[in-house]
């Protein structure tokens, strides 16, 4: 495979300057890679009508072919402006557009028999996977743009996604042409941290939920009145329709599994007398319960009763046990995670899912029904 194209440094954008949004779009429309924030996680966004674009992406992020991307747009208008997919939309996938576009929602859509994406955009399925992102900065630079723009998680394959600027730089510094900088989206109350929800709606009367996100399973099936099958719960499966579905995700250098918050101390007794100095990720009490107990570094990833802020805040504390987050941290030997008690749906489920992934599917002490369930 060829090298990605190499840039001597990755231009940063401010996203409140018109002029930095009109050159990043520019990018954009010229083929270049241009990493920019969603109110997910950043994306790594490539002109999804010229080939040699959308195949920087697979080189730049070392992403197996075989992994479809998510096409965004600006508007549900522009699926009239490109032949994407068939028009009208069935009933059901309508309603879900009508209700969630923009936001975190990813519809998976027949391909449009003349469509003009890249073919590696699809990876060779005779689907596509569709979105219109909330985010103010990636509505501003997408309309800008005037393409529609195929874009994963900006970040090295297999790595916890980017939820900063600084994560994506990381990564990717180099690599990508540039990056929208709009912060540190777990500061903002209004983003999910986590990557869409996806469905797949290409038989409209049998839809399943390829990957859980913050839009939760019954918003979907009050909206589209149909019942949505659940896929991605530990489903083996040989062709992905949709990211996140196949390979290993999120997962930071140290092996880590995923214990239930009362046998946290039980398992740090464990490992200590192995020998191995111990991370801990969990909410703010389980991290302050925590705070005496010798040889085990802790990192805190949201708060009680609050599992919009443990989504929000997952993936930099992912990437903290990795030395990316503020002042040095020792390096430990394994990882265990606490989930938080409410993983049932919408975004408990979409971070079981992402704990389970970044694991490797390493699960102790859970709940039979949580293991089932995910």
């Amino acid at each position: 495979m060829p090298s990605p194209p190499t840039y001597s440094a990755t231009t940063v954008f401010s996203p409140t300057s018109e002029i930095d949004i009109a050159e990043a779009a520019a990018a954009l429309r010229d083929g270049h890679l241009l990493a920019f924030p969603t109110e997910t996680v950043y994306g790594l966004g490539a002109n999804a009508l010229t080939p040699s674009a959308v195949s920087a992406i697979f080189r730049a992020k070392g992403r197996p072919s075989d992994n479809p991307l998510i096409v965004h747009v600006s508007s549900l208008s522009d699926l009239t402006r490109w032949p994407l997919t068939p028009l009208p939309l069935s009933p059901a996938a309508a309603r879900l557009a009508k209700a969630f576009w923009p936001g975190p929602l990813t519809l998976v859509l027949p391909l449009a028999a003349r469509s003009p994406l890249a073919a590696a955009v699809t990876a060779g399925l005779r689907s596509v996977a569709l979105r219109v992102p909330k985010h103010p900065v990636a509505a501003a630079l997408l309309a800008k743009a005037a393409v529609p723009v195929a874009a994963p998680s900006a970040n090295r394959s297999g790595r916890p996604s980017p939820t900063s600027a600084a994560h994506v730089i990381r990564d990717l510094d180099g690599a990508v042409f540039g990056v929208v900088d709009a912060g540190d989206l777990a500061l903002d109350d209004a983003n999910c941290g986590v990557e869409s929800t996806v469905v797949d709606m290409t038989d409209p009367h049998n839809p399943s939920v390829l990957r859980p996100g913050a839009v939760s399973v019954r918003e979907l099936e009050r909206v589209s009145g149909v019942p949505f099958r659940e896929v991605e719960r530990g489903q083996a499966v040989e062709r992905p329709k949709a990211p996140g579905m196949k390979y290993r995700h999120y997962a930071p250098v140290a092996p880590m599994t995923i214990v239930e918050r009362t046998r946290v101390k039980e398992r740090l007794e464990e490992e200590r007398r192995k020998g191995k100095l111990v991370g801990v990720l969990a909410n703010d009490a389980v991290c302050e319960q925590l705070r005496e107990v010798s040889g085990v570094v802790t990192v805190n990833c949201g708060r009680e009763g609050d599992v919009a802020s443990f989504a929000r805040e997952l993936y930099g504390a992912l990437r903290a046990f990795d030395g990316e987050g503020k002042g040095r941290m020792e390096k430990v030997a394994i990882i265990l995670a606490v989930p938080p008690p409410d993983t049932g749906d919408g975004i408990g489920a979409a971070v079981m899912n992402r704990l389970v992934k970044a694991s490797a599917g390493s699960v102790e002490s859970i709940p039979e029904s949580l293991k089932s369930s995910h």
